[in-house]
This record gives C-alpha cells, sequence and structure tokens, in this order.
C-alpha cells in the first residue's frame, strides 16, 4: 500500500510539514515542523527571508478531525528581517497572534449566523470569549468602516436587551434604512462617538434627525448639529401626552335621577 501523508488528508498547513500525530485526553494533537530550505514571508515587509532569527512553540486549535478537538502544535520561526528586525513569519492559515487556525475561525464565524455564541462554543470545545471575540472581529472586518458619505436625514432609537435592565441606541439613515451605528446604553456619551465620526462637515450636512422624547438624544443633537431639526416620534409623543392628559383628566360624576326626588 502506498504510503499515505496526513497532511494531504487533514490539513493545508503551507509552509509546514507534520512530524508527530498523537491522542492525549481526548484531543488529536498534530506536531507541525517548518518545511526545511523555504524562505519565511515577514510579517513586517511581506518580503521573503531567509535568515532565521530563532522559533517559538505555539499550541492553536484547529478543526475538529473525526467529531475529536484537533491541537497543532508548531514549531513557528521568527526571522531576521534586514529591514524590519526580528519578527513572526506570515502564514496564510493563521494570523500572527491567534490560538485559532483561520478555517476554524471561518467556521466558528459561519454557525454564529444560526446558533448562539455558547452553543457554538460547547459545539467546538472553545470558550465563550474566544467565540465571542471570533465573531466580533469578523463583523468589524465586514460592516465597518460605515460610508457615512451623503447622509442628512437620521433615525435615533433605542431598544432594551434582555429583561430590559440594559439598552442599545441605533443611528440609522432614514432615506437608505441603513444602519450606521450601534451602541451599548442610551445616553448622550454612548452616541457621541458617532458624531466624531461623521466629522464637521457631516455633522453640518445633517437636516433632521427623527427620535423618541429622550433629552440626552436630543442634548446631543443640537450640540453636534444645531442647525437640524429634532423631529420627535409621533407615536412617543402620542403616548407621553396622551397619558399626562389622561392622569390630568377630572372625572366626571353624574347624578343619578334617584337622588333628584319628586316634588309633591
Amino acid at each position: 500500500m502506498a504510503k499515505i501523508d496526513i497532511g494531504d488528508l487533514l490539513g493545508d498547513w503551507d509552509g509546514y510539514e507534520v512530524v508527530a500525530v498523537a491522542r492525549r485526553s481526548g484531543m488529536v494533537e498534530i506536531e507541525l515542523n517548518p518545511v526545511g530550505g523555504l524562505p519565511g514571508v515577514c510579517t513586517g515587509c511581506d518580503q521573503e527571508v531567509p535568515t532565521v532569527h530563532g522559533y517559538e512553540r505555539r499550541r492553536v486549535r484547529d478543526l475538529p478531525i473525526l467529531d475529536t478537538p484537533a491541537s497543532l502544535i508548531l514549531r513557528r520561526r521568527r526571522l531576521a528581517c534586514p529591514r524590519c528586525g526580528p519578527k513572526l513569519e506570515r502564514l496564510s492559515w493563521l494570523a500572527r497572534y491567534a490560538r485559532v487556525t483561520q478555517r476554524l475561525a471561518d467556521s466558528v464565524t459561519q454557525m454564529c449566523t444560526v446558533m448562539t455564541v455558547k452553543q457554538v462554543a460547547e459545539f467546538y470545545r472553545l470558550g465563550w470569549d474566544t467565540v465571542r471575540d471570533l465573531d466580533k472581529r469578523f463583523l468589524q472586518r465586514r460592516f465597518e468602516p460605515v460610508d457615512l458619505h451623503g447622509v442628512t436625514y437620521l433615525v435615533v432609537d433605542e431598544f432594551a436587551l434582555l429583561t430590559g435592565k440594559k439598552y442599545v441606541t441605533v443611528i440609522t439613515d432614514a432615506v437608505t434604512k441603513r444602519v450606521l451605528w450601534v451602541a451599548r446604553g442610551h445616553r448622550r456619551e454612548n452616541m457621541r462617538p458617532f458624531f466624531e465620526l461623521l466629522g464637521s462637515a457631516g455633522c453640518q450636512a445633517i437636516k433632521a434627525v427623527a427620535m423618541d422624547m429622550n433629552s440626552a438624544y436630543e442634548k446631543e443633537v443640537r450640540h453636534h448639529c444645531p442647525q437640524a431639526r429634532v423631529v420627535y416620534s409621533l407615536f412617543h409623543a402620542a403616548f407621553k401626552y396622551g397619558a399626562r392628559r389622561d392622569q390630568a383628566a377630572v372625572p366626571v360624576t353624574t347624578t343619578p335621577k334617584a337622588a333628584h326626588g319628586n316634588p309633591g
């Protein structure tokens, strides 16, 4: 039978070769070493560097193998770059300081679109914080930086999380219905970074801002966009003033006919 290279079956670890495989404590451990004779690529200048400054041993998680968690133990090179000094080599399958391979990170973020962070963490046997951070970085790369060019009308709203003890502020483009900003909390300082990102020219271009009757929102909008009209949500205005009118109304009492009596 022809010899089978386990690297061809289990992974595409470009520039590295498998030197040992073992199973310990329910984990498949694969030891990798750099392929001899191949130059590394500097993370600072993206240039090939043949000289090695030293090595560091790193353990990272990879995709499971036959439903068994897999861990890579690699001897990663630190290159002696003549332009940047000692630098880690660049790997296409592992980010600079990552503790999981790129393909595992991609799989985690895909599953987070249909499952909760807790469920994904349990499935891959990863820490909850690890999965949350991977998903957060993926969303930041996908949705940031937001294009604020040409924004003139805004809608500011808040909604409660979970039991209503925590709130989130959402700012959208009233014309395109595009979400521009999401921040924890519903105070002035929570929306302030949005106006800083918008810049002075962008703030001057704002013509109107729709919001509920949150005085904190109004103060922050008037501070950054004094020329903009503040438009209150009809629903919130009707609810607020309607409730006050009901509270202030004097109940009307009627006198029963029997109380008047009949003369004579």
